[in-house]
């Protein structure tokens, strides 16, 4: 809001009030407080600064001291703070609530002054001055002689006044005589000093039926009641409309009391002045106990700037406003209402609220439910999906393992078959012809050998992989040199390595390396490597092992200068049952060595990847943890 426009709808207030807006520096004020503190000029900070402003013991209120510039500064609401204006002729009392809006992008408060009400004494006065046609009457300081009575006592008890004159006891004759000890009260408090006033039934002198008002000033002199001075008003209209509002009234009471709803209404400064009795009980308090307090006690600290703000609407705007407010009970629990507030006009003024709140609490929290199971709904959703996806891809997987398992039982029937029949050919050969030279029964038989050591080995590697990937074989573990191992498998393979013209070369640390570690499985897992690097190397070519010593993990690469492993290939290079055919190559092996390795390295609580390109070689890297788990 800008500065421009917060004068205009401070300035339009239909209340004595001031707002402040963003600093104490801007001040504006209502043209009804204006008028109340006798200013024409929009006052400035030097105003309220100046010696005009005092607290009920008459002490001169500094700047920062003012009830609203406190609320301000401290950004909290201070309700009913009495405060002497006193300027020149004019000197008024004040009760300041003083309401702090808050706001997102500026700070507001509004100061609303009420005047302080005149005692009984002046408004008792200012009704005998006004109600010139009622009986007005002078007496002695018992009552039992009139020193005058006003011709307007024929209207009422149809006497004259000389009748009343000449025989005292008229008037009191009309008296019923059940109101008749109310009549005695009030002259025994007369004559006592104070002033009284009585209502009674009485029948004029024609038998018709009245109600007055009987009211008595004594005038004292010297200490003592010289005579009394009063009025009787003649009330049976008054009485009778007052009989039928307290009929509609109760009618109405019973009504609002009988409301689930918490129905109330505040005066001009958001004072209560009327609540229904299951509203407060809803907050845990009598009607009496919250009748004549200010709304925002009983409104949650953060919610104050929404009932501000929604008032300042509903008085800028004069027609009906909606929202939802927490207030707190008795007992410092919060209840949402979602009130309904009308503005109640008289004379084109803004005098009053409406308000009808219900109880929206339940609502809230089914709604806060609905929106948690609406949440968990769409994840319920999103995890079945998910779950969904899963199935479908366990339902590819196991399609895919089955497809594998065929596979492998095909690789691992020809890789069985391949040395069978050559064990078998080679042995029907030497069984049936009795005339083989003994250098060809030597090769046939040293063909035999090999092929049934190939065989072997090809059952002892399923069967090491059936107890790996089972669990049933543990990892037999302990601490020994690795460059030591590593020398001893390089050289088991060096006679292959020869035969194959291929260069070795190895880079080790000159330190000792002491790893925590399966050594026979670790140098399988190895030797894996560094066969296939052979088998898959041409001649000539180049096969390197390297080790690297870090911290607290040992790394060891097998490079090789051979065909390499295609692209699309690499990812299923550890699945099981898979087996990778290279184009232009036709290599024994059931597809299951490589999967051997990572489930040796896996045990290890290592990892292994692997680096190759087409024709120019593959890199396979272990790196492995040297201490006990």
């Amino acid at each position: 809001m800008t500065k421009t426009k917060v004068e205009k709808y401070t300035e339009n207030l239909n209340l004595p009030a001031l707002e402040i807006v963003e600093s104490t520096d801007n001040l504006f004020v209502s043209k009804k407080l204006k008028s109340l503190l006798g200013i024409r000029k929009e006052p400035t900070t030097e105003f309220f600064d100046s010696d005009l402003f005092y607290d009920d013991k008459g002490e001169k209120i500094a700047f920062d001291k003012l009830p609203f510039i406190k609320a301000f500064k401290n950004g909290k609401s201070i309700l009913n703070s009495p405060l002497i204006y006193k300027n020149g002729k004019i000197e008024k009392s004040f009760y300041i609530d003083s309401i702090f809006l808050g706001g997102k992008n500026l700070s507001r408060l509004l100061a609303i002054f009420r005047e302080a009400e005149k005692p009984d004494g002046e408004e008792n006065l200012r009704e005998t001055v006004d109600n010139l046609n009622a009986v007005v009457f002078s007496t002695n300081y018992d009552g039992s002689e009139y020193y005058y009575i006003s011709g307007a006592v024929r209207m009422i008890f149809g006497f004259t006044p000389q009748e009343i004159y000449e025989n005292k006891f008229l008037i009191l004759r009309t008296i019923k005589k059940e109101h008749f000890g109310r009549f005695k009260e009030f002259i025994d408090t007369l004559r006592g000093g104070d002033a009284a006033c009585v209502e009674y039934q009485m029948k004029d002198r024609y038998g018709k039926e009245h109600w007055v008002r009987h009211n008595g000033i004594p005038i004292i002199r010297d200490g003592k009641v010289q005579k009394i001075i009063g009025m009787i008003i003649d009330i049976t209209e008054e009485k009778i409309n007052q009989l039928k509002l307290e009929n509609s009234e109760e009618k109405l009471r019973v009504l609002v009391d009988t409301a689930d709803d918490l129905i109330f209404i505040l005066n001009g400064f958001g004072y209560i002045s009327t609540i229904n009795k299951n509203g407060s009980k809803t907050l845990g308090y009598n009607p009496q106990e919250m009748t004549g307090k200010h709304i925002l006690e009983f409104v949650n600290k953060d919610n104050e700037f929404i009932v501000a703000d929604a008032f300042s609407k509903l008085i800028d705007s004069r027609d009906k406003v909606f929202f939802e407010v927490e207030f707190m009970d008795k007992h410092g629990n919060p209840i949402i209402f979602e009130v309904h507030a009308k503005p109640l006009i008289i004379d084109d003024e803004v005098t009053g609220i409406v308000c009808v709140g219900r109880n929206i609490s339940a609502r809230k929290a089914d709604e806060k439910k609905i929106k948690e199971l609406n949440s968990k709904l769409i994840e319920a959703n999103r995890i079945i999906s998910i779950e969904r996806e899963r199935a479908k891809q366990k339902i590819n997987v196991l399609e895919e393992v089955s497809k594998l398992k065929s596979e492998f039982i095909s690789n691992i029937s020809h890789e069985l078959r391949t040395p069978l029949a050559s064990i078998v050919g080679f042995a029907e050969t030497i069984s049936t012809d009795s005339e083989l030279p003994p250098e060809t029964i030597r090769e046939f038989s040293n063909i035999i050998l090999t092929e049934g050591k190939r065989l072997a080995k090809l059952i002892n590697d399923v069967l090491d992989f059936s107890k790996l990937e089972s669990g049933e074989e543990k990892l037999l573990k302990e601490e020994f040199d690795l460059t030591d191992a590593l020398n001893e498998l390089l050289a088991s393979y060096s006679e292959h390595i020869k035969t194959k013209e291929l260069s070795l070369s190895v880079r080790f640390p000159e330190e000792k390396i002491v790893i925590y570690a399966d050594k026979n499985r670790l140098m399988q897992a190895i030797g894996n490597l560094i066969s296939n690097a052979i088998k898959f190397t041409p001649s000539n070519g180049r096969i390197s092992v390297i080790v690297e010593n870090f911290d607290k993990e040992i790394e060891i690469a097998v490079n090789d200068t051979g065909i390499g492993i295609p692209e699309k290939e690499i990812p299923k290079l550890f699945q099981k049952f898979t087996k990778i055919y290279r184009q232009g190559t036709l290599q024994p092996g059931a597809g299951f060595g490589l999967t051997l390795v990572k489930q040796i390295v896996d045990l290890h609580k290592g990892v292994i990847r692997v680096i190759s390109q087409e024709n120019k070689g593959s890199t396979f890297i272990i790196r492995l943890p040297k201490k006990k788990d």
